[in-house]
């Protein structure tokens, strides 16, 4: 009687052993499949919705959308209103941050996006995280999204004013209905709904392009055409972090309009350039790569300042660096999905719970 009444007790401990391995199982893989990733929210003006070609309209900037979707993993919550304008593309974020560097310097370390961009920084400033090594001062200018990309406070500035076709960022000091950006659109000369004629932009490249300055991508320097005096910041946007001269060394953040543009790259280090910054004063983003005219053979890429007619540029490893660069997490092509981990998880559970029981 004493040794079966030591196997019941036995079997009872087995028992919740599995139960609670069961638990711990499970509850891992409700939390893997809970973890979402970037989202981005569509909010189509009335310009768009009174086009006749909406659906083609909407049905393109959507597949945009999915590629940022379906290639970055931050778990963040992006709102964006589309609208009709004259540009071929103009985006609008109302206001930036400023951070304290070493708030962001931080972020991208834990966040761990892209470690060549992370070794850069760090052996630029010889481990000084305080001062940004652009300008050497204590701050950096972030918009809300690319805060929010590394887990810092950044809630969306943009409160939507102005009139359908003409919708500007108004207030920026934030609060319930403020939204991350605005993005402008001249569906008159793309295609979709245009046809490809070889006289009409991709809206696809366009839409991918405006996006990827809502999320983070941009200079601190104004664009501007003029012919002569200087445009300067004093703090720098991430991108100006990466921004180097051609003999390597990190170019300053000022352009001299009267003279001929000094050649800028975006490199981690400045060792080996990634793509070369539009450093002129042409009217376009010093952000933007400088754009290769077509008898070069250069292909178009999506992020350049200027677009050609006729060309459909795709979401390439440029843009893709300068996002990772700044916090954004491009996952290995071979990691397993939230989804396929619940399933390997859940498959581990029942086994657990189904496993024979060994006799006492």
């Amino acid at each position: 009687m004493q040794k079966a009444h030591i196997s019941i007790l036995a079997i009872k401990a087995v028992n919740r052993v599995r139960l609670l391995s069961l638990t711990i199982v499970m509850l891992l893989a409700t939390s893997l499949t809970g973890k979402a990733g970037l989202v981005i929210t569509s909010i189509f003006d009335g310009s768009i919705k009174s086009d006749p070609n909406a659906p083609g309209i909407e049905a393109t900037i959507n597949a945009a959308i999915s590629v940022f979707e379906n290639k970055y993993s931050n778990p963040v919550s992006v709102t964006i209103e589309f609208q009709e304008g004259s540009a071929l593309g103009e985006s609008d974020t109302g206001f930036l941050y400023t951070e304290n560097y070493h708030t962001f310097y931080t972020g991208l370390v834990a966040e761990d996006a892209n470690p060549a961009a992370i070794a850069g920084l760090t052996a630029r400033d010889a481990g000084n995280s305080w001062l940004n090594p652009a300008t050497d001062s204590l701050n950096i200018l972030v918009k809300p999204a690319n805060l929010r990309a590394l887990g810092l406070s950044g809630a969306p500035l943009c409160n939507v004013t102005g009139s359908s076709g003409s919708l500007t960022c108004g207030n920026t000091s934030g609060g319930p209905n403020a939204i991350d950006g605005i993005i402008s659109l001249n569906t008159a000369i793309t295609y979709p709904p245009q046809s490809n004629n070889g006289s009409n932009y991709s809206l696809m490249a366009t839409t991918e392009h405006e996006i990827g300055e809502i999320l983070g991508m941009g200079s601190a320097l104004p664009g501007t055409s003029a012919s002569s005096g200087t445009v300067s910041a004093s703090n720098p946007m991430p991108d100006d972090l990466f921004r180097y001269s051609a003999s390597g060394t990190l170019t300053s953040l000022a352009v001299n309009c009267a003279s001929a543009p000094v050649a800028a790259y975006f490199s981690y280090s400045g060792t080996t350039d990634i793509a070369q910054f539009n450093n002129a004063c042409n009217g376009g983003d010093f952000g933007d790569w400088q754009s290769t005219p077509i008898p070069s053979g250069v292909a178009a890429q999506v992020q350049d300042a200027f677009a050609y007619p006729g060309q459909a540029p795709l979401y390439g490893p440029s843009e893709t660096a300068a996002m990772t660069a700044i916090g954004w997490v491009d996952p290995p092509a071979n990691a397993p999905e939230p989804e396929t981990w619940f399933l390997l998880l859940s498959s581990l559970a029942v086994f657990i719970w189904a496993r024979p029981r060994r006799r006492a």
